[in-house]
């Protein structure tokens, strides 16, 4: 059931994103209406939106919990002499590239995008079952910028940037094993340090820390002898609700190398 469940992200944008780009997040219905919508009613749509989305990753979890209940079977070959695993990877910025494009193209044409890093991550799991493995996993991206006006005056203007480091602590179930292949899922809960050389629109503090979660709805590990490459498909977040937002749906596709001994 785990490699049959389906979660998708659909995140609203922040209100971060809003003051700064001046582009209401609800422009579909202010069109519809003719008329601004109020703060309340915007605040009501937000609200709505954020917990849908909370309700598709708690029931994505309960499925990605009862397949692996369902379908989990014991290693045909010994396991219990691989019990620690390192792992190293890079995961895509797909929703902050996107996030980005419409805050340089609709509500700061100014501003220019010098690089998007991925998100680089390292993990350490210990493998208590053939199916069940927990351990600690540190998440980074970083994003740098420059506003054109400033280098048309001055050409060593400053960098800007922002930066997400996040701690999470993971638990991740196998629910199908081969020799060569082992499919799984992961979920993830930590502590997302949000910072950078600007200040947050909405503390006024350059480094503000939020809840961070994730799920790896599919993981697909291929390898023998101690060392495997991985490709997974989730989500990582970090918010405490519709106004406060670091990450939404990042990380949506991430590859990466790891070995066991």
């Amino acid at each position: 059931m785990g490699f049959f469940s389906i979660f998708v992200f659909v995140f609203p944008l922040t209100r971060k994103a809003e003051n700064e780009t001046n582009f209401p997040l609800t422009r579909k219905a202010e069109n519809e209406t003719n008329f601004p919508l109020t703060q309340k009613a915007e605040n009501e749509i937000l609200r709505r939106l954020y917990m849908k989305n909370l309700c598709r990753i708690l029931i994505s979890a309960i499925l990605m919990l009862v397949g692996t209940a369902v379908y989990a079977k014991p290693k045909p070959y010994p396991w219990d002499s691989l019990r620690h695993e390192v792992k190293l990877g890079w995961g895509d910025m797909l929703f902050e590239s996107a996030m980005q494009y419409e805050f340089t193209h609709i509500g700061k044409p100014n501003t220019r995008i010098d690089y998007l890093t991925g998100h680089f991550f390292a993990e350490y799991e210990y493998h208590w079952l053939s199916w069940l493995a927990s351990g600690m996993q540190i998440d980074f991206f970083q994003m740098g910028w420059h506003d054109r006006r400033e280098l048309k005056s001055d050409s060593n203007a400053k960098e800007h940037n922002y930066y997400n480091l996040s701690f999470l602590p993971t638990v991740r179930f196998t629910w199908f094993h081969s020799e060569y292949v082992n499919l799984y899922s992961a979920a993830m809960l930590g502590l997302c340090i949000n910072g950078g050389t600007e200040k947050d629109a909405m503390t006024g503090r350059k480094t503000v820390c939020y809840p961070a979660f994730g799920l790896t709805m599919l993981g697909c590990q291929v390898g023998k002898n101690g060392w495997y490459g991985s490709v997974e498909w989730g989500g990582l977040s970090a918010l405490l609700d519709t106004n406060y937002i670091a990450m939404a749906s990042a990380r949506i596709l991430s590859v990466s190398v790891s070995y066991k001994f």
